[in-house]
């Protein structure tokens, strides 16, 4: 069986809730996932068991923010309804709109033929994070701003398409 390489470049990010983030994204780390192995001690070395869960470490984004800040504005609008609402409404709002409070993000993953071959769906997920937008007149050549949106999620669910 002959495999290729998982390329880099090669994925699609889907936000329900953030359409205009999607289309900009430029990088997304999968999350880490580790476990802790409880300890019960004894007199001569503590004795490890069997982990009981796995813990998943946040999803990050990152995308270049367009001009008009739909994407970080989309995003801010989020957080503002979730932790800080100017009113009751406001809150109401987020709460009964088409999304709620949360909303699954789905990256996919293509074959070197760019076909969708693998489906990272990370469920229930709400940011808890978004980062400053960096403005420099100093730059000789113009970079584009970038912002990451840091998310907690319930479960990570991957599967295979083809």
């Amino acid at each position: 069986m002959i495999t290729n390489y998982l390329s880099p470049i090669s994925f699609k990010v889907i936000v329900d809730r953030l359409p205009s983030v999607e289309f900009y994204t430029q990088r997304v780390n999968l999350p880490q996932l580790s476990m802790v192995a409880p300890q019960q001690a004894s007199p001569i070395h503590n004795i490890f068991q069997t982990p009981d869960r796995i813990d998943y470490s946040d999803l990050d984004l990152s995308f270049i923010v367009d001009e008009n800040m739909t994407n970080y504005e989309e995003i801010l609008r989020w957080m503002e309804g979730m932790g800080t609402p100017q009113s009751s409404n406001q809150r109401a709002a987020l709460v009964s709109s088409k999304h709620g409070e949360r909303s699954d993000i789905s990256i996919i993953i293509e074959s070197s033929s760019r076909n969708s071959n693998l489906n990272f769906t990370f469920t229930e997920c709400f940011p808890t994070s978004l980062s400053g937008v960096a403005l420099d007149v100093t730059n000789s050549d113009i970079i584009y701003p970038e912002c990451t949106v840091t998310f907690r999620y319930t479960n990570m669910v991957f599967e295979k398409i083809s």
